[in-house]
């Protein structure tokens, strides 16, 4: 089986990487002449023609970002870069592009009037591939763009950059732990434990600390990098490519749904944003019909409590942000339930609006503050950038893992395996592994998210203060079967705001980001009831297959509509959704919600529905693909979190899911691996005794 450093990927040519880079400059190029001179001329004041003059002039070509595109895109897997490499073959010929385009010319020698409307063409195609390349080349041109720590980026449209606070007392005040990290030498390595844990994250640190406080021997292996306190820079470009999956850049197997994964020491809980709520009575009882009572029990319940006294969740200490404030105004106009939405900081008031880019102060309880301390004070041994390529099984029975670090292998006896690495690489370590059971890698559930905008008179910078605190539920229920969407409030850093704006033209583009400060998004995080699964790559790495269902696609819908009268409500200037072919809603403010042309627009937005293809959707939420049960016909998992095929071998993270959890997942998880972990346990006890 292939691994990651064993992987032969197609490259580029010369003539491709020339298309490629024509096309993100069509999308955010150099703003020049009479362009140039209208743009500044609408947002002077008088004070700062400089730097609107200098964000005009900066574009992803003259910025030198051209050699970042080219590596996201080797980055991709080998299917998509040979999908794309064919596109692009056909744009550096003059009929090809007559043929993709209806223009006549190779793509880069167009003018960018020209290469403009094609993309636009494509934007607008009934054919979805089509589509779905637009978007994703304006997501690829956009993210790179402002992500990147370009001073005439951030002067211009007002953001300040890493977090201002990052070299305060506040910073110095407390420091991260310290681990120790095995190395491989040249010749490999073999060792021994009693656990081998894969995985750093929720699942994995919570599996390993109590593992290892019960007096076994333990091993977490992570295939991410543990960073110090003080390499967390905050920046955008720097945060996606250590911390993130794929840099930032994982999307399902279409393109059509961008998909934000952990990948660091800590797993998600680094870069989480410190959401912490209990999963819902109705949907423990949903699993407990599944065949799984323990979720309606009182063990399970405590294995709740424990996670929320080591991680100190409360809401007590929250102080909303002006966007959170603004959804709980709304909200109360409309008679709409509300709540807090409690934090995992320890106890203590956290405002750190770049969280998702790690916690440079240590606030934020994620499992390399916690859970891992716990595995290190007991015993517990760490590798960190080592892949494990499969677990080793003898006569039905887990006996340990191999693993790949720099190249060289390691070979890990033990008496138990946990793998904890994610709902994407856990099934694909299993199947690696050779498991058949035919639920490994189905069931994926994504938690799809769409976002609706609206912009205020007033600066909301919605990037400031604490991340997501305040929730409604309005929409939960949509099928009236536990199936439906949360509300909440995002950060809204310049990167994440440029994926979801509207793309006319580049200098349309450019204006609208100069809004951000008084942009307040809102988030329509739907339950995803249909699913999708994930499969193996010719590299042996997993693949993301998941498409929105029609029944998922109305509860974002339902979302969406409760989003705008929201917004309207809380004082919204204008409003809108990231349908491509629908204009802002101005707001009558006389009027407001009971306008009758708002109504109408509202009719219009669930007329046109929801898609991937219409829509930008999102996702930062992996569930399922290893789901526990009651049968070996209906799951993955025993109802202990062991396979059913394979005797020791257990599952301890979000991929155990039975169904997708209808609210951030990360408590959840914690909760699940802890009873999990109080399984296995068991399992030592019962085997003393034969």
């Amino acid at each position: 089986m292939a691994i990651p450093s064993d992987a032969v990927k197609p490259t580029l040519t010369s003539d491709q990487v020339k298309v490629l880079i024509a096309i993100v400059d069509t999308f955010i190029p150099e703003l020049t002449g009479q362009e140039l001179e209208n743009f500044v001329r609408d947002y002077s004041d008088g004070t700062n023609e400089e730097a609107l003059r200098a964000f005009a002039k900066a574009g992803i070509v003259n910025q030198n970002l051209a050699d970042t595109i080219v590596e996201k895109i080797h980055s991709l897997p080998p299917e998509k870069i040979e999908e794309l490499g064919t596109v692009f073959k056909l744009l550096s010929t003059k009929l090809g592009t007559l043929a993709l385009g209806g223009t006549y010319g190779d793509f880069p020698s167009l003018s960018r009037e020209q290469r403009t409307q094609i993309v636009l063409s494509w934007s607008n195609s009934m054919i979805t591939k089509f589509r779905i390349l637009s978007r994703a080349m304006c997501s690829l041109a956009a993210v790179t763009f402002y992500s990147s720590p370009l001073e005439a980026v951030h002067r211009g449209i007002g953001y300040p950059g890493p977090d201002p606070q990052m070299h305060s007392e506040r910073y110095s005040a407390k420091t991260f732990p310290s681990y120790d990290f095995i190395e491989v030498p040249p010749e490999g390595l073999e060792l021994t434990f009693d656990v081998v844990v894969v995985g750093s994250g929720a699942g994995g640190g919570v599996a390993a600390a109590e593992l290892a406080k019960a007096g076994k021997s333990v091993l977490v292996i992570e295939k991410g990098h543990c960073y110090a306190q003080s390499e967390l820079t905050l920046d955008q470009a720097d945060a996606f490519q250590k911390l993130y999956e794929n840099g930032g850049s994982l999307a399902n197997h279409d393109g059509a749904i961008t998909i934000l994964a952990g990948n660091t020491w800590g797993g998600g809980t680094t870069v989480n944003w410190c959401a912490s709520l209990q999963l819902p009575y109705y949907v423990r009882e949903e699993w407990a019909k599944l065949g799984l009572p323990h979720f309606v029990s009182p063990a399970y319940q405590q294995s709740i409590d424990t996670i929320i006294e080591r991680l100190h969740v409360t809401d007590k200490f929250i102080e909303h942000n002006r966007p959170n404030a603004l959804l709980l105004e709304g909200c109360r106009r409309l008679g709409y339930p509300t709540g807090n939405i409690p934090q995992n900081t320890g106890g203590h008031k956290h405002s750190c609006g770049w969280c998702g880019f790690g916690c440079r102060f240590g606030e934020k309880q994620g499992t390399l503050m916690t859970f891992l301390v716990d595995a290190k004070n007991h015993g517990a041994q760490f590798m960190q950038d080592t892949f494990v390529e499969h677990v080793l099984i003898q006569k039905g029975k887990a006996v340990g893992v191999v693993a790949y670090q720099n190249g060289r292998k390691i070979t890990v006896h033990a008496e138990k395996v946990v793998v904890s690495a994610g709902s994407i690489h856990t099934p694909a370590i299993l199947q690696r592994s050779g498991l058949k059971n035919k639920h490994i890698g189905r069931h994926l559930h994504l938690h799809p998210v769409n976002y609706v905008f609206g912009k205020f008179d007033e600066k909301i910078e919605c990037y400031q203060g604490s991340i997501m605190t305040a929730i409604t539920t309005v929409a939960e229920n949509t099928d009236g079967k536990g199936y439906g969407s949360k509300i909440e409030v995002p950060s809204n850093h310049p990167a994440l705001n440029s994926v979801f704006l509207k793309w006319r033209n580049a200098a349309d583009h450019k204006r609208r980001m100069m809004e951000m400060n008084h942009i307040m998004p809102l988030l329509v995080l739907c339950r995803d009831r249909e699913g999708g699964f994930i499969s193996i790559g010719s590299d042996g790495l997993p693949r993301i297959n998941y498409s929105l269902s029609k029944h998922d696609a109305v509860s974002i819908e339902e979302g969406i509509d409760r989003c705008l009268r929201i917004l309207v409500a809380a004082g919204a200037k204008s409003v809108w959704t990231t349908h491509r072919d629908l204009e802002p809603f101005d707001v009558n403010p006389e009027l407001g919600y009971d306008d009758p042309a708002f109504k109408k627009y509202l009719a219009q937005v669930k007329k046109i529905g929801v898609s991937a293809h219409t829509t930008n959707i999102g996702s930062a939420h992996q569930m399922g693909t290893c789901r526990m049960g009651g049968s070996p016909s209906k799951s993955a998992l025993k109802p202990t979190g062991e396979t059913w095929e394979v005797k020791n071998l257990y599952v301890a993270d979000a991929s155990a899911f039975p169904t997708a959890s209808g609210v951030n997942p990360m408590l959840t998880t914690y909760s699940l691996s802890h009873s999990i972990a109080q399984f296995i346990k068991k399992s030592y006890e019962t085997t003393s005794k034969l």
